[in-house]
């Protein structure tokens, strides 16, 4: 055989090597978290949003997504406003079937898209069901994130939260705020009603409660230790806080 052709020939296994190892979805990801039952609590657990691909190593659906989720995991990464706010995960669900078992999952690949702010439940998971590139993918989540915005929000006290932080008669706005209450949907008023709590607070520990105790919410809700019957509480009092202290984004 001439040498030209087995060049040629190493080449292209070469080539061919390349691309299976670009497609195996076990491999680790930059700006993918991998899951398994040890990490998973700690990863998803409604402080941030996760976007997670239930995948089989066999699967030829999954190998072909993986340059596509690789992309998107770079893409987030380097995203300063998505990366506080988005988890870019998969799990092995031929491996882990207990996390796969968790969400009734079927079949592969299966994305699911968990919110911030609810318990990591199936209840609560949405199925992802667009076109599986990365484009698309970040398209999603930047449509999520924008809704996520007024989480726990409450339009009728909006222009009020907008004023508190820099108000000379803090006290005038919370009495407005506790007639507005009055009016608004009832399933609005737990919200309505922890506006107030945390305006009065403000007022006894000073303006600067309000940053420091949304900061406070924030690192414990993303240091994973925190039970889920509690995430839901604390970021609705996370998103309040934000509301109050003029934080918009």
């Amino acid at each position: 055989m001439p040498r030209s052709a087995i060049l040629l020939a190493f080449v292209l296994l070469g080539a061919a090597h390349l691309t299976l190892a670009s497609e195996d979805p076990t491999e680790s990801l930059p700006g993918v978290q991998d899951l398994t039952p040890d990490n998973f609590d700690k990863i998803v657990n409604g402080a941030k949003a996760v976007l997670i691909e239930f995948y089989a190593p066999w699967c030829g659906h999954c190998k072909r997504m993986t340059p596509e989720y690789k992309k998107l995991g770079e893409l987030v990464n380097s995203n300063p406003k998505l990366k506080g706010r988005v988890v870019i995960a998969k799990v092995n669900a031929d491996a882990h079937r207990s996390l796969g078992d968790k969400f009734e999952v079927r079949g592969f690949p299966t994305i699911k898209y968990l919110p911030r702010g609810k318990a990591p439940t199936k209840e609560n998971a949405v199925d992802y069901n667009q076109a599986r590139t990365a484009e698309k993918f970040l398209e999603y989540l930047q449509e999520q994130v924008a809704s996520d915005k007024g989480f726990a929000r409450v339009d009728a006290l909006a222009d009020i939260a907008k004023k508190f932080k820099d108000a000379a008669d803090k006290s005038a706005l919370i009495k407005e705020a506790k007639a507005k209450i009055a009016k608004v949907a009832a399933e609005e008023k737990e919200n309505a009603e922890l506006y107030v709590k945390l305006m009065e607070k403000a007022v006894e520990k000073g303006v600067d409660y309000l940053a420091k105790e949304k900061s406070r919410l924030e690192k414990m809700l993303g240091s994973g230790g925190v039970h889920s019957s509690k995430v839901d509480e604390m970021s609705r009092k996370a998103s309040i806080l934000g509301a109050l202290s003029g934080d918009e984004e």
